[in-house]
């Protein structure tokens, strides 16, 4: 007989308190196992609505949770099965050392979204992050992204003591192999200089 498959979670039902519950039932599981248990804690990265609804808090809830697992963890493909009972689906694509960069990068930048005995989550790379939101935003004109771009780029701001440099934002173009729409970047700078009343990029 053939299992029956579970319901999607819709993005009206993956508040943060499922999000937390799914994420204490996977931090059991792996402390579980036996060969996990050997490399634990886990790490992972995310980006998108997880890192929107528990940092941020412009969402109350996502339809999913992205991650990107350490490429450095030993036996990476054993382990992704455990991942899958709890988290519905991956949308991070980022190849070869590239993946490591970003990895190393995201750790060092150590904003920790959450953290159990068995697994620990960092937010990724805000440059990574903001990249993508910028060409989504070109080529989608979503208002989540907007707003999610606007809470990033307050992150940025803040730890960069000021605006960033227009030059800045368009070096981000070598993350996303394609040059950034400036309409994109004007949008979220205009949002930003809504929101806060200043300037966050230096257009």
């Amino acid at each position: 007989m053939n299992p029956v498959p579970k319901p999607k979670i819709s993005a009206e039902q993956f508040d943060q308190a499922d999000q937390q519950s799914a994420l204490r039932a996977l931090d059991v599981e792996i402390g579980k196992s036996k060969n996990i248990s050997k490399i634990k804690p886990v790490q992972l990265l995310s980006a998108g609505g997880f890192v929107a609804v528990t940092l941020f808090r412009n969402r109350f809830a996502t339809e999913d949770i992205d991650y990107i697992i350490n490429p450095d963890t030993p036996n990476v493909d054993k382990i992704m099965d455990k991942f899958q009972a709890a988290i519905e689906r991956m949308e991070i694509f980022v190849t070869g050392r590239n993946r490591q960069s970003l990895f190393r990068d995201s750790v060092t930048q150590n904003v920790v979204l959450w953290r159990g005995a068995n697994l620990i989550i960092y937010a990724a790379k805000w440059e990574w992050t903001m990249a993508r939101k910028l060409k989504r935003i070109g080529s989608e004109n979503r208002k989540i992204d907007l707003s999610d771009a606007v809470e990033i780029l307050a992150k940025m701001v803040q730890e960069n003591g000021g605006p960033l440099a227009l030059e800045t934002v368009q070096s981000w173009d070598t993350i996303v192999y394609t040059p950034l729409d400036m309409a994109a970047i004007k949008r979220v700078a205009d949002a930003y200089r809504e929101r806060w009343g200043v300037d966050g990029i230096n257009m």
